[in-house]
């Protein structure tokens, strides 16, 4: 396999690029058996077993991997601590190393960096491996990804957004230099000395949902718009929130990155409730959504831009890299001192089942990478009617 990282790109040099998922889980199982399953899961799904290859001229590819370095191990860490111990230690991409598992006290935990998939890709994993923990048989799963190529005709980006990649394009070839893997581990050892990550988690039962949900429905707004409000509440001035989106083309339980997003600028009105605010929240989103171009942009314009343009981005965020046109790029794209003030994913009612015969999943706890042009990243996933919010940010040391 040769496939070329296009739209993915901004997640190659990302210091914090680790989607995470601890996953409670009812029933008697061994850790020879857990283990097991988690290495079948691995080999079932193509992109799992690739490697990350970055040739001379800049261009980055997933290439095959015969003995991908994912690991499944027992530990006496707990699921925040297993986040901090591992969000320094950098995923050998190059050798095939996309996911980490764990069995922890707090139950399985699975660490992924963001090009082996994106959230729902991680979720399609672990339906995978509870299902061949529950001796059924799985089908080979082929590579699959979201290249320019594939994206919607509709969604081009207008002429002056071309103008403006084209011209930061012809900049930055006047110093254009090709960033490596020793560049990379330059960046996490600079970074990591400095910062860790902080994570708070929050769980909502069947009935503190439904009454948001009721609410929701009163009101005619999503429970995301509804979440954003009751945050926002406590955020005073003009606010940017952006929110995760399924960028998915086709119906297929496929892992890939697809993730594109949205964004918004609101300003909390304090004469409104909560459920007035989110409405007027839940019509930017909405409108934005209906917008291919405002779609699809964040992937067009990664896809479009000048690979290691895009590479030096993340590398001027955590300091590893600096310039004066590269500073000024950064702080365009939101990758400078102003970032998104929120960042949320919403994974809505996880889209696996739960139940796996003698084994079943009891909740699914969600928390996504402090990407470098977010703030305040949120991730929420509903299981069992049971709502868990994660809110993780930036500290430093």
């Amino acid at each position: 396999m040769r496939h070329k990282i296009e739209t993915e790109r901004e997640n190659l040099f990302d210091v914090n690029m680790v989607i995470s998922m601890r996953v409670r889980i009812l029933g008697d199982v061994s850790f020879g058996q857990l283990e097991e399953a988690f290495h079948k899961a691995v080999s079932v799904y193509e992109i799992l077993n690739s490697k990350v290859v970055i040739e001379n001229d800049g261009n980055a590819y997933y290439a095959d991997c015969v003995n991908p370095l994912s690991t499944f191990t027992e530990t006496d860490l707990g699921f925040e601590e297993l986040i901090n111990a591992n969000e320094s230690v950098r995923f050998r991409i190059e050798a095939g190393e996309y996911i980490r598992g764990f069995i922890s006290p707090d139950g399985l935990v699975f660490l992924m960096h963001h090009l082996g998939g994106d959230g729902k890709s991680l979720l399609y994993f672990i339906e995978t491996f509870m299902s061949i923990l529950s001796g059924a048989e799985v089908n080979n799963v082929p590579f699959d990804n979201l290249p320019v190529s594939k994206l919607p005709e509709e969604s081009r980006l207008p002429f002056l957004y071309r103008l403006f990649v084209k011209s930061w394009n012809r900049k930055w070839k006047k110093m254009r230099r090709v960033f490596t893997y020793e560049d990379m581990d330059s960046a996490y050892d600079a970074f990591w000395h400095e910062h860790k990550t902080k994570t708070v988690i929050e769980e909502y039962g069947s009935e503190e949902l439904n009454a948001m949900l009721d609410e929701c429905k009163r009101c005619g707004c999503s429970l995301t718009s509804y979440l954003t409000a009751v945050w926002l509440k406590y955020m005073p001035g003009l606010r940017d929130v952006g929110f995760a989106v399924d960028g998915r083309l086709k119906d297929e339980r496929t892992m890939g990155n697809f993730a594109t997003g949205i964004h918004v600028k609101y300003r909390y009105d304090d004469s409104l409730s909560i459920a007035e605010n989110a409405v007027r929240i839940n019509a930017l989103m909405k409108k934005n959504l209906a917008d291919p171009v405002m779609r699809y942009s964040v992937l067009h314009f990664t896809g479009e831009f000048d690979p290691a343009l895009i590479d030096s981005l993340s590398l001027e965020a955590c300091g590893a890299f600096h310039t004066k046109l590269t500073s000024r790029f950064a702080d365009i794209m939101t990758y400078g001192k102003k970032k998104r003030d929120l960042s949320i994913t919403n994974l809505m009612r996880a889209c696996i089942k739960t139940d796996y015969g003698a084994v079943r999943i009891d909740d699914i706890t969600f928390v996504p990478p402090v990407v470098s042009y977010g703030k305040n990243l949120i991730g929420i996933i509903t299981v069992n009617d049971r709502m868990i919010i994660s809110h993780h940010t930036m500290d430093s040391i």
